[in-house]
Formats: structure tokens, sequence, C-alpha cells
């Protein structure tokens, strides 16, 4: 079971998220697209990229193993990045203009998982609910390196600054992780839903006993509630 929704907030004019989720054969796979670059180009940036990605899997129908899969879903992520960064190059309405990306394919005994930039990806399980993406952030860094601490990373005025991602240049790196099941739940989200709702409410919405529509419906109300100072966009899927 899963449901995705995006949701342009309480703040922007427009809403430059996007997401997905859709199925190939026996494999799920979900897109989170966080778009940058202001006006309409970080909504072409996510779009354009969800678009590319989608026709490439649609392609390939068979993945013969993980590695395969993961090798086919870092080509597609490429192609969209070439075509991303030559429409930047080519018009100036939409020069530097680029898109976060997170991208996981899930299938019956494992998850591949794609990462470009701050956007997250959370598997929840047996009571803990854990983020296994990283953010591709300054701030990130600095808290890695230990020069900031868990609190000043929290509310660091240059946390929105990114060091990876998808069209911004000609190429780019793709982190990965394959992560075997069991897993109940996984949960793909921009940084609209992360930064206005601590995680243990977010854990507390997956643990309702309602549909997963009802839930991504819910964190994004909440979202909102507390603020809605950024787009949304939210994919879940929940184990059948």
């Amino acid at each position: 079971m899963y449901y995705f929704l995006k949701d342009k907030g309480q703040i922007r004019e427009r809403n430059e998220d996007n997401c997905d989720v859709f199925e190939i054969n026996d494999i799920t796979f979900m897109l989170v697209l966080d778009g940058m670059g202001g006006h309409n180009k970080g909504d072409t940036a996510s779009s354009l990229a969800l678009k590319v990605i989608k026709e490439k899997l649609e392609k390939k129908q068979k993945y013969l193993s993980k590695n395969t899969l993961k090798h086919y879903m870092i080509k597609a992520i490429k192609k969209a990045n070439k075509e991303v960064n030559i429409l930047g190059n080519s018009l100036i309405e939409y020069a530097d203009m680029g898109t976060t990306l997170i991208f996981v394919a899930i299938t019956s005994d494992y998850l591949v998982m794609c990462n470009i930039g701050d956007s997250r990806c959370y598997l929840y399980n047996g009571g803990k609910f854990t983020q296994i993406s990283e953010d591709q952030t300054y701030v990130e860094f600095l808290y890695k390196t230990g020069k900031i601490t868990l609190e000043e990373k929290k509310t660091h005025p240059k946390k929105h600054i990114l060091m990876n991602a998808l069209g911004t240049y000609p190429s780019l790196s793709v982190a990965t992780k394959i992560i075997k099941k069991p897993f109940e739940k996984v949960l793909l989200c921009s940084d609209g839903l992360y930064n206005m709702v601590e995680d243990e409410i977010v854990k507390n919405v997956l643990e309702k006993q309602t549909s997963a529509k009802e839930k991504v419906e819910e964190l994004v109300a909440l979202s909102n509630l507390n603020g809605g100072i950024d787009n949304i966009a939210i994919a879940l899927w929940e184990e059948k």
C-alpha cells in the first residue's frame, strides 16, 4: 500500500516539489524531488527529472539482481541530470536550476536507495523510526566534522545550502544504500515536512491504524499547521 502527495505550503506562491510512486512488475519505485532556483526553475527541474527517470525505468522491465537494479537507477538519474543541466545552460530563464532527489526501489527482499541533496528517506520497523539517508548539506558537513553541535545544526542560518544537487553541474555523485527486509514502512519527504514536524510526531502518525492516504494527508496538514514555510512532498509505502 502506498500514497504520495505534494502541497505548496502556506508561504510559497508555487510548488517546486514533486513526488511519485509507481510499480514496474514487482518493484515499487518511490521518488521525492525538491526543486531549487526560484521562480519556475525549481518546478521545471524537479518535474523534468521525474519525467526522465520514470521514462528510463519503464523501458527496462527486468532486473536480475540488486546491483543491476542500483546500476540502472543511477543510469536513469544521470540521464535526468544531463537533461536538466542542458536545459539550464541553454535558456537564461532556467539558469542555475536544480533539484534534490530521494529515490527508492522496493522489492520483495530489499530496498535500494539513491540520494542527492537533503530530501530524506526514513524506515519504520519494530517501533523504530530511522533516517537512512544523509543530508548532503553544508551544515551536515559542519556537524560531521565536529564544527557545530546537533542543537546548532537544527537552527544554523546556512542549513539550506546544498553540497550536491541534480542538474546544476554536468556530472554528479549519487549516494546509495541497499537494505534488506524486514521493514514495515518507508517514508520519503522533502524538508517541507521534516523542518516543520518533529520526527517523534511523524512516528506517532505512522503508528496510527489509518490508511497510507490518511497518514500522508495528516502529515501535510501538520506541516501547514506548524507554519508551512516551504513546499511539502511526501511518499509513504507500507507493507501489506
